[in-house]
């Protein structure tokens, strides 16, 4: 028995030294690919800066005959090392679960404030049959009757994030007395363009059909969105201006009435370009890896000139005026985030169209700062937003009845701000 026992405890004791004996080498092994792949990573960043004169990103060029001499095989070197699809996917994986810690959070959050904001959210109603979603979530304020319905769409990069994730931000509008709309919609890489917008579409579409029904019937609607949702929003709305060869944006133009106004924050706006962020020594090799990553995941073998409103921006720019009356456009960005020229070219476009533009550049601000209604500037962002909504809706009051006139002074077309001036307390009324 004494001896059974004994070689039993030796057993156990060779294996656990085995075992951690097995653990030191792989890690040490895994330390010395991962030292490997990173010097060879700056081989390649040098390589390709003595090359082309710029940075290097994780990214091959789109076009083969862009790339440097001796590039294919030393990227398939450093893939094999560490795959990259591997690295991403984990990537993604955190992220969704990041997301889906703050919908949970969030819930806590909408419903301890929910005597304090009067605010009824229908959760999961259903836009479309669609088994990959159509899903949406209507944010509607208790009492009056709402002012305007606003289609939000959320941002993720059109990968990540849903209409759970991106709940403060209809939230906020519905407590100002807007009816929201915040839907779900197909994800890329998985469901890449036109996934997206057919699902606006359909939302679209359904809120107008149903608009008895919904309680929104005569009131004026407008469609937001932030990072890529405002891709997916200018788009939309672009769709509505102009007729379209694109199979889900046909009829829009014809059957619908024109939002009116278009709300693209911090915009993703020209997809199919973003070897455009290497020309920016600024930038890093990070950041313009994540903007590839999901201008790949969302395009994936689509051609951008057979289906020019992957880039709404650019059609938006190509557009002359018409007869039809253009909406407002609502546009924000930081003078940090990597999107800002893009946001820039739409002031200017916009401006060309004749339409009425609000832009609104914040110094210093990162990519989708007005998420972090904490922060000044987010505060300063939400306040510039509401009263232009505010004046967007006298002035379609006043256009119905020409006898009234509003009472405050309206924007220039055209205007643009920095960091707001007001006082703090007049910040905190913008979010409370």
């Amino acid at each position: 028995m004494v001896s059974w026992l004994l070689v039993h405890v030796f057993a156990g004791w060779v294996f656990k030294k085995c075992s951690t004996w097995w653990f030191l080498t792989f890690l040490r092994r895994s330390c010395r690919y991962l030292r490997f792949a990173r010097l060879l990573d700056s081989v390649l960043d040098v390589h390709h800066a003595l090359h082309h004169g710029v940075a290097m990103n994780r990214q091959t060029p789109k076009k083969r005959s862009q790339q440097p001499p001796t590039y294919s095989w030393m990227r398939r070197l450093q893939e094999h090392v560490v795959p990259v699809g591997l690295e991403r996917t984990l990537s993604e994986a955190a992220m969704r679960s990041a997301f889906a810690g703050l919908h949970t959070m969030g819930l806590i959050d909408v419903d301890l404030g929910r005597e304090r904001f009067p605010v009824k959210v229908h959760r999961d109603q259903r836009y479309s049959d669609n088994r990959h979603s159509g899903a949406v979530d209507i944010y509607r304020p208790q009492g009056a009757r709402p002012r305007a319905a606003i289609l939000y769409i959320h941002g993720g990069g059109f990968r990540i994030g849903s209409k759970d994730s991106h709940w403060p931000m209809p939230w906020i509008l519905a407590r100002h007395g807007y009816v929201v709309f915040a839907i779900d919609y197909r994800l890329a890489p998985e469901h890449p363009y036109p996934a997206a917008l057919e699902d606006a579409r359909a939302a679209r579409v359904w809120m107008h059909e149903r608009r008895r029904e919904l309680s929104i019937e005569g009131l004026p609607w407008v469609v937001a969105g932030e990072s890529s949702g405002a891709n997916v929003a200018l788009a939309l709305g672009v769709a509505h201006l102009q007729a379209s060869q694109e199979r889900w944006a046909q009829g829009l133009c014809e059957e619908y009435p024109a939002p009116a106004a278009i709300i693209p924050t911090c915009g993703y706006l020209q997809v199919s370009d973003p070897q455009r962020f290497e020309r920016r020594r600024d930038l890093p090799s990070f950041v313009t890896d994540k903007l590839y990553e999901a201008s790949e995941a969302y395009l994936r073998h689509v051609d951008p000139e057979a289906h020019p409103l992957v880039d709404p921006l650019v059609v938006l720019e190509e557009m002359t005026p018409e007869q039809r009356a253009m909406p407002a456009f609502f546009t924000a960005v930081g003078t940090a985030d990597p999107l800002l020229d893009d946001t820039r070219r739409l002031e200017r476009a916009a401006q060309t169209l004749g339409a009425r533009t609000s832009a609104h550049y914040f110094k210093g601000e990162f990519h989708s700062f007005h998420a972090f209604p904490w922060r000044a500037s987010s505060r300063a962002y939400w306040q510039e937003l509401l009263g232009f909504l505010d004046d967007v809706l006298k002035r379609a009051a006043a256009s119905r009845h020409p006898d009234q006139r509003s009472s405050s002074p309206s924007r220039r077309a055209g205007s643009t701000s920095t960091n707001s001036k007001r006082s703090p307390s007049e910040l905190e009324k913008a979010t409370t």
